[in-house]
């Protein structure tokens, strides 16, 4: 055992080239250290997967590391149930909570008002705490510009964060964000004009939402989930 575990040493320290900043320092009872990221933990067989600076992987005895750093790997193994998308499920769910219209015979603008109902199901046997919950919706709303004579496309975001520091275990939370407002504008061309050109109708259009969790443990460690409804918005915005 003892030559196994020295072969999986060296290769560890060998393979660690160069260090990256978010990394953590593994350290060898010997004194030795080697910089790696914590990719998987596997309780039943007692491995710990490690991304190296090089990119490649190694699948570890935790126990040839030093106490305080296998104490560092089982916090990180605490936070796999809030890592899984089926032991810790985030779902967004679209709602409109009024509708109503302003104007006269000439013009007409209609309003909607939505909110996204985010819920938290913790389906794991330990609380999820403490935890930051943030969130962007993303939207265009078009606008007349009666200097140009166009209608314009605004990109609009709504950034928040929800009342929600933790989630007890078997339990589920649900928060709405902030209210987004769409309008839709509409001119009676048939029957009204207006002098340099009549306005145009424009619209309003809801393109989702993009929720971030972070969870931190007490030795600073985090983990973040990010959760798209619809999935499609994935990589078409920044955060």
């Amino acid at each position: 055992m003892k030559s196994i575990q020295s072969i999986l040493i060296c290769s560890v320290l060998l393979a660690s080239g160069w260090a990256v900043a978010e990394m953590h320092a593994f350290k060898l009872p010997d004194g030795r250290s080697v910089e790696a990221e914590i990719m998987d933990y596997n309780a039943k067989l007692g491995q710990v997967e490690l991304q190296l600076a090089n990119g490649s992987r190694k699948k570890i005895d935790p126990t040839i590391f030093v106490q305080a750093d296998q104490d560092y790997i089982k916090e990180w193994a605490s936070l796999d149930g809030f890592r899984s998308s089926s032991q810790f499920k985030i779902e967004c769910a679209k709602k409109k909570l009024e509708q109503w219209k302003e104007g006269d015979d000439a013009f007409e603008t209609k309003f909607e008002k939505y909110v996204y109902e985010v819920s938290l199901a913790n389906r794991t046997a330990s609380e999820i705490d403490p935890l930051k919950v943030e969130y962007r919706i993303y939207y265009e709303q078009e606008e007349n510009d009666m200097a140009t004579k166009k209608v314009v496309n605004h990109q609009q975001v709504k950034s928040g964060t929800l009342d929600v520091e933790r989630v007890r275990a078997k339990e589920t939370r649900r928060a709405n964000t902030e209210p987004v407002v769409l309008k839709e504008f509409e001119f009676n061309m048939s029957d009204y004009y207006v002098e340099g050109g009549d306005p145009e109708s424009t619209s309003g259009e809801l393109k989702g939402i993009w929720v971030r969790l972070t969870v931190k443990t007490k030795s600073g460690q985090t983990a973040v989930r990010d959760v798209y409804e619809p999935d499609s918005i994935k990589g078409k915005y920044a955060w």
